[in-house]
């Protein structure tokens, strides 16, 4: 039996879906709607709505700015306007933005299959999974080599769960995966441009399309993944092994461990461990962004590639940077959204601090263990002006599972991105119970009005 063999055996076995999970695969879902109308109006979103808006017969999906549009294209817009301000949630587990993918995704495939709300959130964690298996042999190496994982592992996962809410049995499921194999691609080198958004956006309409594709029949390798000249052997990971024995998520999903990442600063999320522990810091001891000579900030080496701009000249550089996120902290005692507007932006270029900041690596050996413990410790050391040197090492970011969000931090953080009322973020908690997908229909409803000029 196959890795994709093995995974669709398990996607198709009916298992039973517990209540905690269903409710944070609703969490999930409210993060990722308010990213998506977060970042609407972006560049990136408004380049997708180009491309996604010729007429189609097949407008049976809802998208961002409210217009029913074809599957694939409406995938194609909400999953860029997910990612377009880098706050949609992390997942460790495929060093992926999981959920930028899985939620456009399945919201594209909703009405085809006639889902309810239950059958949505149980393929949303099908996806989860599907991208936790086969992150779990080529994450590391695939991300470090530089593949972004969110376009490459992230529409396997979406295909499965697409297929999951379609019902397709386990020999189309495995077709889906195949055919969604061959739409990997997205290199980091993209992050800091418009590009890396659309790279969500692009997952997402492969997820949708390598489902229908299996869905009419089309099939691939079954072995595509491990085989000879697959995707482990060119995507940086030649010796990916998957175990042969069944999946078995009775004890523990990828939801629960090593679960999702859901985000509070609106950059790159190399940057977050740093930007906490500077906070710690501000917050420890008494001292202003004038009083700072110098800060050192170790990382592992993947962060630090994702990290190229020193001295950003726009927002997009700007959300990866290390210089100006700890900056922007330093200044502010937070990262926010503001910090991020064209004006601001402008303000802070050329400011001396990011001179006096700089980012290094762990040595190979101790990011190597590192890693094969599960670990991925960031290093604060900041030397100020009076010869104080204040040192602060941070094992995981705020938002994480063993540092999670309160419940009206999760609230706040989608009201204050959706401008929407506390009735529509409730709405999607309850997802569980609904008979359809109406509620989330009429949210992304009610948050295009003003971009359209109603209301």
């Amino acid at each position: 039996m196959t890795a994709l063999e093995r995974i669709a055996d398990w996607i198709t076995s009916g298992a039973p879906v517990s209540a905690p999970r269903r409710a944070a695969a609703a969490d999930a879902f409210a993060d990722t709607l308010a990213c998506m109308i977060a970042g609407a109006s972006d560049v990136s979103t408004l380049g997708a709505l180009a491309v996604a808006s010729q007429a189609d017969p097949r407008e049976s999906a809802i998208c961002v700015d409210g217009a029913m549009r074809a599957p694939g294209s409406a995938a194609l817009v909400n999953g860029t306007a997910a990612h377009a301000l880098d706050l949609d949630d992390n997942f460790i587990g495929a060093a992926t933005h999981a959920s930028a993918v899985l939620v456009p995704a399945l919201l594209a495939t909703a009405r085809l299959a006639d889902a309810d709300g239950p059958a949505l959130l149980d393929a949303y964690l099908v996806g989860l999974q599907v991208q936790r298996e086969i992150g779990r042999e080529v994450a590391a190496k695939h991300y470090t080599a530089g593949w972004h994982a969110t376009s490459t592992i992230g529409p396997i996962g979406g295909a499965a769960a697409a297929a999951h809410l379609l019902g397709l049995d386990a020999s189309r499921t495995t077709a889906a995966m195949s055919v969604a194999v061959s739409s990997a691609s997205g290199l980091k080198r993209q992050f800091g441009t418009p590009v890396k958004p659309v790279h969500a956006g692009f997952a997402a309409r492969s997820s949708v399309e390598a489902a229908l594709f299996a869905e009419a029949g089309v099939t691939g390798r079954a072995d595509i993944l491990e085989g000879e000249r697959g995707f482990a052997a060119l995507y940086g990971a030649p010796s990916a092994d998957w175990p042969a024995e069944p999946i078995d998520t009775s004890a523990v999903h990828a939801i629960e461990q090593p679960g999702l990442f859901p985000k509070l600063y609106p950059c790159c999320g190399s940057t977050h461990l740093a930007i906490d522990a500077v906070v710690d810091l501000l917050r420890e001891h008494s001292f202003a962004v004038a009083d700072v000579a110098e800060i050192v900030v170790t990382v592992l080496r993947p962060n630090a590639a994702n990290l190229p701009y020193t001295h950003p000249e726009n927002p997009t550089q700007a959300r990866f940077s290390m210089q100006y996120a700890l900056t922007a902290a330093l200044e502010g005692g937070t990262v926010s959204m503001s910090d991020f507007e064209p004006a601001r932006v402008r303000e802070r270029r050329g400011h001396p601090l990011f001179d006096r900041i700089s980012v290094r690596t762990w040595s190979e050996e101790a990011e190597r263990i590192m890693l094969d413990q599960g670990r991925t410790p960031h290093r604060v050391e900041l030397t100020l002006t009076d010869g104080r040197r204040l040192d602060r090492q941070r094992e995981v970011a705020r938002g994480a599972v063993s540092e999670p969000f309160a419940p009206w931090e999760k609230r706040r953080k989608f009201t204050s991105l959706s401008n929407l009322a506390d009735s529509h973020y409730d709405a999607v908690l309850r997802l569980a119970e609904s008979p359809n997908i109406d509620a989330i229909e009429r949210l992304l409803r009610a948050a295009s009005e003003p971009r359209n000029g109603a209301g």
